[in-house]
């Protein structure tokens, strides 16, 4: 009476085809990561997956706009206006 009062469950398969091991985990598809590297069926399913989603666009890319002019110097300028190169404390080690 292991089993934690789940009542009595079933011992599922390997997905892949050609393997009738049984699989460990309640929750797996296949019986070993060996088994699911090796899957023909599996890297089709990615595959075309893949596919998909590369033929897919950005939902965003018509929205974004990148053109706009950036001058990070006027900017920087702009934020530095009215500060000292050195701090009022050290000044007088500046001058030196």
């Amino acid at each position: 009476m292991g089993d934690g009062g789940r009542g009595h469950v079933a011992r599922r398969v390997c997905a892949r085809v050609g393997c009738g091991a049984a699989v460990k985990k309640p929750t797996a598809k296949y019986c070993s990561v060996r088994c699911c590297a090796i899957d023909p069926e599996r890297h089709e399913r990615l595959r075309a997956q893949a596919r998909r989603t590369s033929a897919r666009p950005l939902t965003m890319a018509r929205q974004l706009s990148l053109n706009a002019t950036f001058d990070a110097e006027a900017q920087l300028a702009q934020l530095c206006q009215g500060r000292e190169d050195a701090p009022a404390g050290m000044s007088r080690l500046a001058a030196s």
